[in-house]
C-alpha cells in the first residue's frame, strides 16, 4: 500500500514522523474494519500488523506499507482491501468536505475549532461509509468503533484515536490513500 502525504518540500522529519503515526492509526482502524475483534477471537488469531517498507521525505512524501495478517485471521487480500478501502474513502471525504467548507480564511477560527470541524468530518464521513455498506459487517464495525470512545481501563478508545488521526490527516494538502 502507499500513502501519499503532501506535497511539502523540504518538510521537516518531525512532521513527517507526526503524521506518519496518524497514518498507522488509520491502518489500525483499517484493520479493525477487516476483520473485527470477533472474527480475531473466532479464528485464534492475533492481530494484523503494519511494516513501514520505503518512506521517501521528498515532494510528495510517501511511505510504502505492508499489511502483515498474523497466524489464524484467515484473511484474504480482498477482506485487507475492503478495510483499508472503507478507512481511505473515510479520510478521503474527510479531506473533500473540509476543503469545500473550510475554505473561508477566518482569522477568528481557533485552532481548537478548525481540529473540532475536522472531527466532525470525519465522523460524517465514517456514518456515510457505513450508511453505503448497511447490512454488511463493515457497517456494523464502523458503528462499533464509533462507540469505541474510551477503553475500560481509561484510556483513549480505537474510535476516538482514529477520528483525531484522521482529521489530522484531512488537514493536510494533498492527501492521497490507496492500495495496491
Amino acid at each position: 500500500m502507499q500513502v501519499t502525504f503532501a506535497p511539502d518540500d523540504g518538510a521537516p522529519l518531525t512532521d513527517v514522523i507526526r503524521d506518519q503515526q496518524d497514518v498507522l492509526e488509520v491502518l489500525d482502524f483499517a484493520l479493525f474494519l477487516t476483520h473485527g475483534d470477533v472474527l480475531r477471537w473466532t479464528n485464534g488469531g492475533g492481530r494484523g500488523q503494519i511494516r513501514l517498507v520505503h518512506l521517501d521525505h521528498g515532494t510528495p512524501v510517501t511511505m510504502d506499507i505492508a499489511l502483515v495478517m498474523s497466524g489464524g485471521l484467515g484473511l484474504t487480500h480482498a477482506d485487507a482491501m475492503t478495510g483499508v478501502t472503507a478507512a481511505g474513502t473515510v479520510l478521503l471525504t474527510a479531506a473533500a468536505a473540509g476543503r469545500t467548507t473550510d475554505d473561508v480564511d477566518d482569522p477568528d477560527r481557533s485552532a481548537r475549532r478548525v481540529a473540532a470541524d475536522a472531527e466532525a468530518h470525519v465522523v460524517e464521513a465514517m456514518e456515510r461509509v457505513a450508511y453505503d455498506a448497511r447490512g454488511t459487517d463493515l457497517a456494523w464495525r464502523i458503528r462499533e468503533a464509533e462507540d469505541q470512545t474510551v477503553t475500560p481501563d481509561g484510556k483513549t478508545g480505537k474510535g476516538t484515536r482514529f477520528v483525531r488521526a484522521a482529521a489530522r490527516l484531512s488537514r493536510r494538502d494533498g492527501i492521497d490513500f490507496r492500495m495496491a
